[in-house]
Order: C-alpha cells, then sequence, then structure tokens
C-alpha cells in the first residue's frame, strides 16, 4: 500500500533515479522505506527525507473533519533510530525559534478512499522521516495551498495525482541546537513539490520551489503558486536526483508548442528566449 507508479490510469510515474551525491549521503543506498499511501528516501546525513512521493484520489477525498488529528510524532522503524531528528531536537515544540515541525507528505492528501486506510496513513505521516523543519511563517498556509490550488485546476474527471517533495539543502545551511549538549541539526534552504496528473489523456506536471530565507522575515514575501512554478529541470539539478520518467511532463521546459509558444505570445521575439516570467494562472501547466 505504498506509493504506486502506475495510480494515474495510463501512465507510469516511476519514483526517481537518485544521482551520485544523492546516493552517498541516502540510508540504505536509496532503497525506498514504504508506508501507507507514500514511500519515501531518507538523508542519512542530514536526518530528513531525501524526497516523499505520495498518491492523491482527489474524487474520493474524504470530507474534513471525517475524524479527529492526533499529533503523535514518532520514530520510523523502517530507519535506523540515531539517524532521525526526533522530540524537539530542533523544532520549536521545546524551544523559542520560528521553526514548526513540517509535513512533507501532507495528512490532509492522504485522506482519500477507504477510511480505516486513510487513517493509518495520517497515523504513518507523523513518522520523524516525513517532517522536517518549516519556518511557521511557510508552514502555516502557504506550503499546504500548492496541492489545494492544483486541484483547482485539474478536470473533474482526473483527479487522481502523483506528488513528490523533498527539502532543498546547501552547504551554507545554518546549523541550530535548542539546548546545550544537543546534536546539531541544519536548517533546509527550503522545499520543493513536483505535482503530476493528467488532462485529457496526457500527462502533465507542476514543480513549486519556495525558499526559507523567504519567509524567516518580519514582513514575509507574499505567496503565490503562481509566482513559485519553476522547471523541473531546476529542482534535479539542486537535488542531485532525476525525474526523467517525467521530464517531458513539464510545459515550461523550452520546446515546440509549449513554453516556446507561450512565450512567443507574451515576449518580443529579441526577449522572448530570455525570459521565464510567468504573467498569470493561464500561463501554468494546465
Amino acid at each position: 500500500m505504498a506509493y504506486d507508479p502506475d495510480f494515474i490510469p495510463g501512465h507510469t510515474v516511476a519514483l526517481p533515479d537518485l544521482g551520485t551525491r544523492a546516493r552517498e549521503q541516502a540510508f540504505n543506498s536509496g532503497t525506498p522505506v514504504n508506508h501507507t499511501r507514500f514511500s519515501l528516501v531518507f538523508n542519512a546525513v542530514r536526518g530528513f527525507a531525501t524526497f516523499t512521493a505520495h498518491n492523491i484520489d482527489g474524487a474520493n477525498a474524504i470530507p474534513p473533519g471525517t475524524f479527529s488529528r492526533r499529533d503523535s510524532f514518532r520514530l520510523d522503524p523502517g530507519v535506523t533510530r540515531d539517524l532521525q531528528v526526533d522530540d524537539d531536537r530542533g523544532y520549536n515544540g521545546g524551544a523559542r525559534n520560528p521553526w514548526d515541525r513540517g509535513h512533507l507528505v501532507r495528512r490532509a492528501a492522504l485522506h482519500w478512499g477507504d477510511i480505516d486506510e486513510a487513517k493509518q496513513a495520517d497515523k504513518d505521516s507523523f513518522y520523524w522521516t516525513n517532517i522536517a523543519p518549516q519556518h511557521e511563517n511557510l508552514h502555516d498556509k502557504p506550503w499546504g495551498s500548492i496541492e489545494d490550488w492544483m486541484f483547482q485546476r485539474a478536470d473533474d474527471a482526473d483527479k487522481r495525482a502523483c506528488v513528490f517533495t523533498g527539502p532543498v539543502y546547501s552547504e551554507d545551511d545554518p546549523e541550530l541546537i535548542n539546548k546545550p549538549g544537543e546534536r546539531a541539526i541544519r536548517i533546509p534552504a527550503g522545499f520543493w513539490k513536483i505535482f503530476v496528473l493528467s488532462t485529457a489523456g496526457a500527462l502533465k506536471s507542476a514543480t513549486f520551489l519556495v525558499w526559507q530565507r523567504d519567509f524567516d522575515r518580519e514582513d514575509p514575501l507574499t505567496f503565490n503558486p503562481v509566482l513559485e512554478q519553476v522547471r523541473l529541470t531546476t529542482v534535479e539539478y539542486l537535488t542531485g536526483l532525476s525525474f526523467a520518467n517525467i521530464r517531458d511532463a513539464d510545459p515550461l521546459l523550452y520546446r515546440r508548442g509549449g513554453r516556446l509558444r507561450i512565450l512567443a505570445e507574451m515576449f518580443e521575439p529579441e526577449t522572448q528566449l530570455r525570459s521565464t516570467a510567468i504573467k498569470g494562472p493561464n500561463d501554468i501547466i494546465l
């Protein structure tokens, strides 16, 4: 009952391949850790996931409030205990800091279909391997709005989706120690999400990238999914992952009939190839 690459009828959306950089840091050589309705590869160096992958059946979503939330964070039995960042280490549950326990796979995204299975998926989402420190200004609302926003643009008959999510790690990520003697953690620079669905039988994807620094300020930047969309290859470069299976499903890539055509309509000929600006929601993938 883990991530299903054949979840979208007529298409296969495989897990990404790990390049050398990502594989060197991955737990158990990058073998996926499977849970109810989602899978993940764990970064043994940083203590958080390399990426997560989950399925959503929006047409059979369980109404909000059907069952109560129980925040029961716990260790993932599929990953060595000492590698996981657990308890209040790094998070604002035990210290005055702005870093929330941020779900990579959203709880609400797992609430569909059979209610007992949905409850188990909800419970599994609280494994520490699915959690990463997110700035409170990002975690409170903007981060979760991406999936909601995408489903508003999906065809009514095509509400099945595959979603990949993960942190962005950099060499300059700051260290954080809440208590004396505690092992330091390093705060991820940002987060990315790739949303894959079918529209009119064709596979389409949209990639979003947000930076924690944009929200770690007194006056956080205004969040709008339209402005956070990037090319899939940007995330491949930042993470060392390869999404070759869905690369051609990204209309932001410059290719005949896709993004190049949109740019030709938006810009003067001498500027169209030098810009990736998005002017409005109609320029997004669907």
